[in-house]
């Protein structure tokens, strides 16, 4: 499993080497072929719409961004889920709580920028 996750996460990077390159066809690709492997893929889907935005598909990075807002909340519900039933002081934050609200305020950013749009 651990293989995987490396190799997910190399795919991820060279994604966002694409993109940092001004890449956007090919980060696209990239991110598009990591998420039909894992369509959970948190990092990926924002990685998504950040390359689909810069490539001028606003409606395409819009729902992109809405899929990684929905895929956030669902990781923290599962996490706290999880950490409820295993601590007895679930009220105490943890980092993943940071981190969640943190993929969470950067998507929602995101969204913004893009300005109205329809919300499917």
């Amino acid at each position: 499993m651990m293989s995987n996750q490396n190799n997910n996460a190399e795919r991820v990077g060279q994604a966002w080497n694409h993109h940092r390159e001004g890449r956007n066809d090919a980060s696209i690709a990239e991110f598009e072929a990591i998420l039909k492997q894992n369509p959970s893929d948190i990092d990926a889907t924002y990685g998504l719409g950040l390359a689909q935005r810069a490539a001028g598909r606003s409606q395409a990075a819009v729902e992109s961004f809405q899929r990684a807002l929905k895929l956030v909340e669902q990781a923290k519900d599962a996490y706290q889920a999880t950490r409820s039933s295993s601590q007895s002081e679930s009220n105490v934050k943890t980092p993943e709580d940071d981190r969640f609200q943190m993929l969470s305020r950067m998507v929602q950013q995101r969204l913004s920028e893009l300005g109205p749009t329809k919300v499917q």
